[in-house]
């Protein structure tokens, strides 16, 4: 008996060897509806447009709010992670001090830092992380009392690491932690939990599309980061144009939007709640680890070099990097594209991402094309 509903399947139609949910993952036919109906309503022109649809705007903030466990003032959307990134960097600015950064982390959480330092920021302290085990042991040694922010991702996208954000908490002691989750919100993950900031584009795991995404902050983020980067409508009153601007900040996460904010974005990612919802993040989560087992099991009878950093199931998402011997990862990145497995390459490994809605036929096709049993 599958431990997801049918509702929540039937939202789903990619093809079994779909294994690249860390690079994009296909939306549900409700996110599709939702933003089909939207952009019908405005090609239509009927009525006064945003008095119709700002109110369902803030539901959907609403909705998404309550899926990253925040008040509605706590959160808001964004078009992809790095808007909210370079949000928290350059709220920094004036601070002084260093940002502890693991090395290895994907671009998204470096270029912010970089671009902030060199704009007067924070400095910028890299992190090792020894054979990919990014542990609070090895932040905590890179914290001392002029550190302003501890800056991680939930999940490793090389290696499929998944940090103790408990652990890491500790670690970043009196800083801030800012969390960058795109590679696990919506499939192994929901909720700020103890992150000071939480950061995502919806178009992975959410399964939202691109140009969603959101950031949700604690109070002390609210406190701490100046809205430098604050626009427009990320202030009080912005329609009142008889007064000069500036205006000040919005007193909620909010503040943090450089214009209009991402409407159809957001539409899209609370509908994407919804669908999680109708299976709910935890039966999502387990079968996601199972369908990496799964394939990590194939993998294993074939001889394959798998990237395996994780020492417990909780170190563990749903990232499986491997590489066959004597071959290059292109070419079975390619072979295995031939076989009908989507898949992505990244460095010297291949990588695999499956789903919830990854079927068990998965891990058949995958032998078929290694050469091994099922």
């Amino acid at each position: 008996m599958s431990l997801l509903p049918d509702a929540y399947l039937d939202e789903f139609s990619e093809p079994a060897g779909y294994v690249n949910y860390a690079s994009i993952g296909p939306v549900s036919r409700r996110v599709r509806s939702v933003v089909d109906a939207l952009l019908a309503e405005i090609a239509s022109a009927e009525g006064a447009l945003a008095d119709a649809i700002l109110p369902r705007y803030e539901e959907a903030v609403g909705a998404i709010a309550g899926f990253m466990g925040v008040p509605a003032t706590h959160a808001t959307p964004l078009p992809m992670t790095s808007a909210g990134l370079f949000q928290v960097a350059f709220g920094l600015l004036g601070s002084g001090g260093n940002v502890v950064v693991p090395a290895g982390e994907f671009p998204a959480n470096v270029y912010p830092w970089l671009r902030a330092a060199e704009a007067g920021g924070p400095e910028v302290r890299w992190v090792e992380a020894p054979g990919g085990r990014l542990t609070p042991d090895v932040v905590a040694a890179a914290v001392d009392g002029a550190t302003r922010a501890v800056a991680l991702s939930l999940v490793g996208f090389e290696t499929g690491f998944r940090a103790d954000l408990d652990g890491m908490r500790e670690a970043a002691g009196d800083a801030l932690l800012v969390v960058d989750a795109i590679q696990g919100l919506g499939a192994v993950h929901r909720g700020i939990g103890p992150a000071d900031v939480m950061v995502a584009g919806g178009q992975k795991w959410m399964r939202a599309g691109w140009g969603s995404g959101v950031m949700a902050v604690s109070d002390r983020a609210l406190d701490r980061l100046s809205p430098a980067l604050c626009g427009w409508l990320g202030v009080e009153e912005p329609m009142a144009t008889a007064v000069p601007p500036p205006h000040p900040a919005a007193a909620g996460a909010g503040r943090y939007q450089e214009g209009t904010p991402p409407i159809v974005g957001a539409f899209q990612f609370a509908a994407a709640v919804e669908v999680a919802g109708l299976a709910g993040i935890e039966a999502i989560s387990t079968v996601v680890h199972h369908r990496v087992a799964e394939l990590e099991q194939v993998l294993r009878r074939a001889g394959a070099d798998i990237r395996a950093p994780w020492a417990s199931p909780a170190e563990r998402a749903g990232i499986l990097c491997f590489r066959l011997p004597g071959a290059e990862p292109a070419a079975t990145t390619a072979h295995l594209l031939d076989a009908g497995l989507i898949v992505s390459h990244r460095g010297d490994w291949v990588r695999l991402s499956p789903h919830a809605t990854t079927p068990p036929e998965a891990a058949g096709m995958l032998a078929e094309a290694l050469g091994v049993p099922a």
